[in-house]
């Protein structure tokens, strides 16, 4: 009998042995199904927070911050107070220029100043900046609610507010505001955009403005308080530590300094979620061992007579672990197919996060490669789960089984 007859046959026996047991089979094709399925969808929604969260708060912002250091407070009042500027900008942006991992850099003008509406007002900061340089920085065209981008910023006295402030404020694009700086210098604004980074801590505080404009209002046209640093790799911060080393009366801060209760509410849930999701696929394997357990059990006489006609332990062991095969195939395929429902229907649910998290849905990934994972997961773990059965049913001794027949 040729190689291929014999394995044909095998197959044939595992899918009557399946059959046979039609219950437990299924039971055991659901446990796979609903392990790869809790799979998926903590992936899926998992990483899609942490991605939505890297977005609105990492991409929005620089990757490293160089600012001036803080002065000793005077005595004087805060009329008059000068802000505080970085020292030897050019040769900062000497060093900057000759690095390899920075993407791009941008110059900004950070002061304290007041807000008022014809129903609000609020103390915060203004963001002085240059258009063309921060929009290398900052993709934020496709972050706006209502009104123009940074090339609004040359009309006279234009003003970009975050949608939370703006809310705080009760303006929108069109409306005018009041800005008092700390010299006592006030002047009126047009809101020309409003935008939005999904973060409410963020979009509470940030403004655009034009820094040409801000430096004469301080009466410091050549005042530079902050150089934001965008990279290539956000993971090679090595850069700062160079920077602290040849820039001197300056603070230098990286993302991870800045965003230290994000990152590590990100391995967190990254941890949570790929631990627990293992350990459901192990659950419908262990599932899966008992089944083919007791099938051995009940079919010891048959695996005597397969035996005795020819068929060796290697036969035996494909027979059963075929089996495996199978179950983990199938509850590995409708569990993909089931996860991403569930991932979709979570997708289109709206959210309610009371203006802490700016979204209208769930966030959720719908990557390839996390169900490509799930099922093949979900096939070796069925397979680990069916070959040490497979094994002990190789080992069954027919003579000792039909003696006793």
């Amino acid at each position: 009998m040729s190689k291929q007859v014999i394995n044909t046959t095998n197959i044939f026996i595992a899918f009557q042995y399946l059959l046979a047991r039609k219950k437990q089979s299924l039971l055991a094709t659901i446990g796979v199904m609903l392990g790869v399925t809790t799979f998926i969808v903590m992936i899926n929604f998992m990483t899609g927070v942490n991605d939505f969260l890297d977005d609105a708060v990492f991409n929005g912002s620089p990757d490293i911050i160089i600012s001036a250091k803080q002065k000793k407070l005077s005595s004087k009042p805060i009329f008059g107070v000068r802000i505080n500027s970085l020292e030897k900008v050019e040769h900062i942006d000497h060093l900057l220029s000759k690095e390899n991992n920075i993407q791009s850099f941008a110059h900004q003008v950070i002061s304290p100043a007041i807000l008022v509406s014809e129903s609000k007002q609020l103390p915060g900061s203004i963001n002085g900046i240059f258009p063309s340089s921060e929009k290398e920085m900052v993709d934020l065209e496709r972050r706006l609610i209502e009104g123009k981008g940074f090339e609004s910023l040359t009309e006279e006295n234009a003003i970009l507010l975050g949608i939370s402030l703006a809310r705080k404020l009760q303006v929108s694009v069109g409306d005018h505001l009041k800005m008092i700086l700390p010299n006592g210098k006030s002047i009126h604004l047009k809101i020309t955009g409003v935008f939005s980074f999904g973060i409410t801590t963020i979009d509470n505080v940030r403004t655009y403005f034009p820094a040409k404009t801000l430096q004469n209002l301080l009466g410091q046209n050549d005042a530079i308080t902050h150089v934001h640093i965008k990279l290539k790799d956000r993971d090679d911060v090595g850069l700062k530590t160079e920077l602290s080393q040849q820039i001197g009366a300056a603070t230098i801060e990286d993302w991870k300094d800045a965003n230290k209760t994000i990152v590590i509410g990100n391995k967190v849930r990254d941890i949570l979620t790929w631990s627990v999701s293992f350990a459901l696929l192990l659950v419908a394997g262990f599932g899966m061992y008992n089944i083919l357990n007791i099938t051995i059990i009940h079919k010891r006489k048959d695996i005597a007579v397969l035996k005795t006609i020819g068929y060796s332990a290697a036969d035996i062991i494909f027979v059963f672990l075929m089996q495996s095969v199978i179950i983990g195939l199938l509850g590995a395929l409708f569990g993909a197919g089931l996860g991403y429902l569930i991932s979709y229907m979570i997708s289109t649910t709206p959210l309610d996060t009371s203006d802490f998290i700016i979204v209208d849905t769930y966030p959720i990934n719908f990557k390839l490669v996390y169900y490509v994972l799930g099922i093949v997961f979900g096939i070796l773990t069925t397979m680990l789960a069916g070959y040490f059965p497979s094994k002990k049913a190789s080992k069954v001794d027919p003579v000792t089984i039909i003696r006793g027949i």
